[in-house]
């Protein structure tokens, strides 16, 4: 325990001086399926495939797939062949195909058996074998034929305790039996039990004409013609345990260990790396597998790791954080010196570890190699090396930089510049008076000039009078900031420029002015900068940084002009702050790039590899619900309903390299003619498309090239009111609609005469009436005439009657006073003759009919219980005669009419307060 405790506390100070080729680690949650990874395998295409604790694992560089068995076990083995993805399972083995839909479908091959399957039997390995796929349990092979899909069992009553294959030559072990071989001319051993004995064998590879096993714990053996023999290779690693290796294509053998991570041997010099957690995921590798491209995946017993063995890249990453931000560095006496955050910290080249030079605790701004010498830029102020002796020659401020001049040097500090000439005078280093800005960039031009670029204030010419510590004559130049990302002045084929992160400006010595039109800016306008800093390593390449690489400019070597190269570095490794990249010519053609977590080195010339082909794996389809689901991505030119225009485009180009950083860029033909910003989304989607037809087209780009094309064509349908059926119903309606236009058009016109023609003679009835108005006008005053004649005629009639029986009734009764009665009953009777009421009322009547001929009538239907006399007394009371002119008329007394009158308004039912003449009126 104590010797465990001791390596786990010695770790980070091993791990700190590796540089490792680029690692890219996936976790558990990046793939969000099982911890353990038992088998790798490549597809055709590129595609990675991974035998996983929760299935079969599946990933094309940007898409991670999962696929589990029926029950839910895990997957042992997998091995691509042409289009079929082969797996081992828990009591099951079969293998995958992909659907049109782009997923994959599995088909068991256990029906195939010749017999059951074995309780509890798992398949650990596939290896192709000519026209078979041979399958490993721990008890039995099976061989399945891929042409008449006929299974042979292989039992030899032992344990089967692994499968390789070298060659064209398939290899199993066979517990206590040995080692055994598969070919052509059938299954033979090669080694008995008596000469391995127990060593377990993980992996058989052929090396330079000899056959090699690699064992578990006891290295490497060589066999043959029943020959067992060890090996021996500098540097093995023999003291690990080991459970997966790989040989690779140049001369490499990985090894993954148990609990001691992944070793890297190089058979032929001997060289070992060893690469454990935190660099990788975990440090029991269960599987090795190279891919195409050279690349080393390593499952593992908790991810998946991938290293870049054949990488132009070494990284050295800071894990403990113990060396802060590297903000420059310098290649000084074969030692690796590095400017820190946190101080300077040196290396031997060839090995060991980064240790901090005593003394040098705080930000190191510069290094840089004058006469042997090594002065470093510090916060502090001024230090120099010289054989191997630190000397602090310049408590000042804080030192940005230091520049040969004349016969000495200039420093350019944080207010100010200061001189010295000559390393006996570091005691008479002074500040040169007259300029006291920050003088964090500054350059010597012909000894005679010195040139400060200051992020706020500009860019200044000055020039020193050294004798007298002071600056004779100061000019400034305006600065043209694009952006806050600073400016950078620097030297370029014996000319002066700044850079910002939008444009480069060079120096007209003629105009005495920056301008932008020069040949650097022209090589490098297609480039977009994220950062005004550039610099000259001293090979003369001029550098430069973008988001997503670097880039370097040199002269061409041919012919006038330059020529520009990219470095596949992006900022997402480099993550240092705008205006403090850096980088630096640590030996011929080698390049150190410091960020904030370590560093990179590479070479130039830098060859990048070729993207595989791009294509659209999976095209996915919703209505307006956002319920997406898969479609047929090989059906030709399908056709959507127009509700079904919603739509999910999933492509990639399966590349693995750390610093790939490949961008997608698409279109919809039909839709839009302009290509997106390249990105490193792949996938696109696209809502609501209107009818018509498109083609999806996609393309990616890596380091400047730009990879196929891949399309996708389809067809959105009109929506139901344009159909062809509804352009006819339109139609219809259309002429429905003019026939019906055309007959209220028609009707209205009609109606619209016979209105004026009704107009017209409406007047004329008018008119006519008015004339028959007129006259009736005319008839109704005559009638009115003729009725006021009736009635002066009644009036005068009645009158007459009434006078006429008042006479006689008045003769009556003086003759009644008479005495003698006998002489005048003659004359009484002549009296009455003419006194005759029926003869007096029937002529009443006739004139009382002619003036108001409906008033007995209406009177009668209205009280129909009245007598002919009260009809009578009703038409006096109509002439309003009084009850003394009535009585006359009635041959009674004044008294006896009032009893009819209350008599009368008994027989009508006239109210208290109604009057009889009022009512009698009314009619």
């Amino acid at each position: 325990m104590r010797w465990l405790l001791l390596f786990i506390f010695c770790l980070p100070s091993l791990i700190i001086s590796q540089e490792l080729p680029p690692i890219t680690n996936f976790d558990t949650k990046t793939y969000n399926a099982g911890n353990q990874n038992w088998m790798v395998s490549e597809a055709n295409n590129n595609w990675m495939y991974f035998a996983n604790n929760s299935g079969l694992l599946s990933y094309n560089g940007e898409q991670w797939g999962l696929y589990k068995m029926k029950d839910g076990s895990p997957v042992r083995s997998v091995k691509v062949v042409d289009s079929l993805i082969f797996t081992g399972a828990y009591m099951d083995f079969g293998y995958w195909k992909p659907n049109a839909y782009g997923k994959l479908d599995y088909t068991s091959l256990l029906d195939k058996l010749p017999s059951k399957i074995r309780d509890g039997e798992q398949i650990w390995h596939i290896e192709e074998f000519g026209n078979y796929i041979i399958f490993q349990s721990l008890s039995r092979i099976f061989s399945y034929h891929i042409e008449d899909k006929s299974i042979n069992i292989i039992d030899l009553g032992k344990t089967i305790s692994n499968l390789y294959k070298a060659n064209n030559t398939v290899y199993f072990q066979v517990a206590e039996d040995g080692l055994y071989a598969i070919e052509d001319s059938g299954i033979e051993r090669k080694v008995d039990f008596e000469q391995i004995g127990v060593k377990a064998i993980i992996q058989i590879f052929e090396w330079n004409d000899i056959k090699v096993a690699v064992t578990r714990d006891d290295g490497l053996f060589s066999f043959g013609d029943n020959k067992w023999e060890k090996l021996s290779i500098p540097n093995y690693p023999i003291s690990s345990s080991f459970f997966s290796a790989e040989y690779t294509n140049d001369d490499q053998l990985v090894l993954g260990s148990i609990g001691d991570g992944l070793f890297i041997l190089n058979l032929l010099r001997g060289e070992i790396q060893q690469i454990v957690q935190p660099n990788i995921l975990n440090n029991t590798v269960l599987s090795l597998y190279e891919d195409k491209a050279g690349h080393i995946w390593c499952g593992l017993d908790n991810g998946i790791s991938l290293i870049e063995k054949d990488s132009q890249f070494s990284i050295f990453s800071d894990i403990t954080g113990k060396l802060g931000t590297v903000y420059c560095s310098i290649m000084y006496n074969e030692q690796l010196y590095l400017g820190t955050n946190q101080g300077l910290y040196k290396r031997n080249v060839k090995a060991g570890d980064f240790n901090l030079i005593d003394g040098t605790s705080g930000q190191v701004w510069s290094l840089a190699e004058y006469n042997d010498q090594l002065f470093i830029g510090h916060d502090r102020g001024t230090f120099i090396i010289k054989n191997d002796q630190l000397d602090y020659i310049f408590d000042g401020l804080g030192t940005w930089q230091v520049i040969p001049f004349k016969n000495g040097f200039i420093q350019g500090h944080y207010n100010g510049l200061s001189y010295f000439e000559n390393e006996q005078s570091f005691n008479d280093i002074a500040y040169l008076d007259g300029f006291n800005l920050s003088s964090r960039n500054i350059l010597n031009f012909n000894n005679s000039e010195i040139w400060v670029g200051h992020d706020h204030k500009g860019i200044f010419k000055l020039t020193p009078d050294i004798s007298n510590f002071s600056i004779s004559e100061t000019k400034k130049y305006p600065v043209k900031y694009e952006d806050a990302s600073g400016i950078k002045l620097f030297r370029f084929n014996d000319d002066i420029y700044y850079s910002t992160a939008s444009n480069i400006f060079k120096y007209d010595r003629s105009s005495d002015e920056f301008v932008l039109d020069n040949e650097l800016q022209r090589t490098s306008k297609n480039f977009k900068r994220s950062s005004g800093i550039s610099q000259v390593t001293k090979d003369g390449k001029w550098w430069s940084f973008s988001e997503n690489e670097i880039y370097y400019t040199q002269n061409d070597a041919f012919q006038e002009g330059l020529n520009i190269e990219t470095i596949p570095l992006s900022y997402e490794f480099r993550n240092i702050s705008n205006g403090f990249e850096n980088i630096s010519e640590i030996n011929e053609d080698q390049y150190l790039v410091g960020s904030n977590h370590g560093y990179a080195i590479f070479k130039t010339p830098f060859s990048n590899p070729e993207i595989p082909e791009l294509e659209i794996n999976k095209v996915e389809n919703a209505n307006k619900g956002l319920n997406y689901v898969e479609i047929d991505k090989n059906t030709s030119n399908p056709e959507f309903k127009n509700a079904e225009n919603y739509f999910k485009f999933y492509f990639n180009a399966p590349v693995y390299q750390k610093f790939a950083n490949i961008t997608y860029s698409y279109r919809i033909e039909g839709f839009t003619e302009t290509w997106t910003p390249f990105k490193s989304t792949s996938t696109a989607s696209f809502e609501n498309l209107p009818y018509g037809d498109y083609q999806f087209q996609v393309k990616a780009k890596y380091d400047r090239q730009e990879t196929n094309t891949a399309t996708y064509s389809f067809s959105i349908e009109k929506p139901w009111f344009l159909s062809n059926l509804a352009v006819f119903v339109y139609i219809i309606i259309f002429v429905i609609i003019l026939f019906v236009t055309h007959h209220f058009y028609t009707r209205y016109y009609n109606r619209r005469h016979e209105k004026m023609i009704s107009v017209q003679k409406k007047k004329a009835e008018m008119q006519q009436l008015e004339a028959e108005q007129e006259i009736m006008k005319l008839k109704n005053e005559q009638l009115e005439a003729d009725v006021s004649s009736k009635n002066r005629e009644l009036a005068a009639s009645t009158m007459s009657i009434i006078r006429k029986s008042e006479v006689l009734n008045q003769i009556k009764d003086e003759l009644t006073a008479v005495s003698k009665l006998e002489d005048i009953k003659a004359v009484l009777k002549t009296i009455d003759d003419n006194i005759n009421e029926e003869d007096n009322w029937k002529f009443f009547k006739e004139a009382f009919d002619n003036a108001d001929k409906d008033f007995l009538q209406a009177v009668k239907a209205k009280h129909p219980n009245l007598t002919s006399n009260d009809l009578k007394l009703c038409a006096y009371l109509r002439l309003n005669l009084s009850s003394k002119e009535i009585a006359p008329l009635l041959n009674i007394s004044v008294r006896s009419v009032e009893i009819k009158r209350y008599r009368l308004r008994k027989k009508m039912n006239l109210a208290h307060g109604e009057g009889l003449v009022e009512y009698i009126l009314s009619f």
